[in-house]
């Protein structure tokens, strides 16, 4: 019996000095009065990646906040507002708000989408990720100036071949098909506000271009699997949060009695 004893006693010394020890440890950054506002507490009030991100001056704020809202309810108190009704009933129901969230946060942390689900869900929607696609058929040629170019346009409205005015006033004549990555902003929204069979003056970067639509082509096209999967993925996580949720009422609403009036 004394051996018991002394084991007991042993064991209550250990857990009393590692109590004190993690209370020593645990630093209060606040107080108010007797009320302690202690480091972990603190930090239980934002998620890891949003603690780690945290700035003093955010930190400092919120600690004045926590500060402020002790005062007005030690006040509140002090009149006799926490024995009201209404007060006991937000205040239950502020707590059950608090364990409800706390419980769906741990539940939802285990909800994982993998990339082979995203890569599934893509391609079985593939026909709602398309996007437009723009392609412009021109023929160009490059002169060596305003004046060679100005007699390009005469001629070319006097019924010369655009060909023709190539070979004999200018250089590096083609025909090619483009589309918005294939060239400069300046010079795309040159050939966008053009029509079919237009010929234009264009001075793209260094070179003076003549240029004329032969044709405009527009098509679906699926959209880049990696340039969606980040998106996909938060619209995964999203649906199977809401389905968790939905799920987990129904079950609850079995497991307890519940009765709405």
């Amino acid at each position: 019996m004394k051996k018991a004893l002394s084991i007991l006693l042993i064991l209550l010394t250990i857990l009393s000095l590692l109590a004190c020890k993690e209370k020593r440890e645990d630093k209060i950054v606040a107080e108010v009065r007797d009320i302690k506002l202690y480091e972990k507490e603190f930090q239980s009030l934002f998620s890891e990646e949003e603690w780690n991100n945290l700035s003093e001056e955010n930190k400092t704020e919120t600690i004045n906040d926590w500060v402020e809202i002790s005062l007005l309810a030690e006040e509140a108190k002090k009149q006799g507002l926490d024995k009201l009704p209404d007060v006991k009933f937000n205040i239950k129901y502020s707590a059950k708000t608090i364990l409800a969230n706390k419980l769906l946060s741990n539940e939802l942390k285990k909800i994982n989408i993998s990339e082979g689900e995203i890569f599934d869900y893509y391609n079985l929607n593939r026909a709602d990720f398309m996007t437009e696609i723009t392609t412009f058929k021109i023929q160009s040629f490059i002169v060596e100036n305003w004046t060679v170019a100005d007699s390009v346009i005469s001629l070319f409205n006097g019924g010369e071949a655009f060909y023709t005015a190539a070979k004999n006033l200018g250089s590096n004549y083609k025909v090619k098909f483009i589309q918005k990555k294939d060239v400069s902003t300046y010079f795309w929204n040159y050939i966008q506000s053009m029509k079919q069979w237009n010929m234009r003056v264009i001075q793209d970067g260094k070179n003076l271009k003549v240029v004329q639509l032969l044709k405009i082509q527009k098509e679906d096209v699926p959209i880049n699997f990696i340039s969606l999967k980040d998106s996909l993925h938060s619209k995964l996580i999203e649906d199977k949060r809401e389905n968790f949720l939905e799920n987990s009422l129904d079950s609850l609403k079995i497991n307890y009695n519940v009765t709405i009036y």
